[in-house]
């Protein structure tokens, strides 16, 4: 979820930076490119405040554990931000990007917000008597009466099923507070021996 916002955020940022030097907006409406860090400031408190709305109301039968790009995504923010926080301290003193440089300036904060709100990208759910897996684009689903034993690693969660059959979830980053709290996590969704 949150890895496929940053993405969304930088390929609209991206876009958005070609559109406007394609086209010279200025000519028709004077002085409309200094607003242009509002828009994503605006998206940007949106995004925000999503995260902050998740993060006090977690979903019971769903947990979010940490993926190996997780600690990619998590530091992303934190470089956008303090390099648009250091670019519009640079060009505050110039007369005429006054307003551009607070508004960068309040786009980067933004984006450290962001940072600090990292929710990470693997999910666990349960629903139905099935635990829905996700991590990136692999998502898959396995039904909790099946499952014999959980082994828990730091980098993946090993399921044993009743037909000798083992369903591995991998590419996980998780320290052992983390394996703490998923293991809770399970032993509430499944009635198995976990490891």
């Amino acid at each position: 979820m949150k890895s496929k916002s940053i993405y969304i955020i930088l390929i609209l940022i991206l876009t958005f930076i070609v559109i406007i030097n394609i086209f010279d907006f200025d000519k028709y409406i004077p002085g409309i490119s200094e607003f242009y860090p509002l828009i994503w400031i605006l998206f940007l408190i949106f995004d925000v405040y999503k995260s902050n709305k998740y993060l006090k109301n977690k979903p019971e039968n769903e947990i979010r554990i940490r993926s190996n790009n997780d600690s990619y995504f998590s530091v992303i923010p934190f470089i956008i931000g303090i390099i648009f926080c250091s670019i519009s301290i640079l060009t505050i003193f110039r007369d005429e990007s006054k307003i551009t440089s607070i508004l960068d300036f309040i786009f980067g904060i933004i984006f450290i917000f962001k940072g600090i709100l990292f929710i990470p990208s693997a999910l666990i759910k349960n629903e139905n008597g099935i635990l829905y897996f996700e991590n990136g684009t692999v998502s898959s689903t396995i039904k909790i009466e099946k499952i014999e034993k959980v082994i828990l690693n730091e980098n993946k969660i090993e399921f044993n099923l009743n037909e000798n059959i083992n369903y591995i979830f991998s590419h996980l980053e998780l320290n052992l507070s983390e394996i703490e709290i998923l293991k809770i996590f399970l032993r509430k969704s499944i009635n198995t021996n976990i490891i």
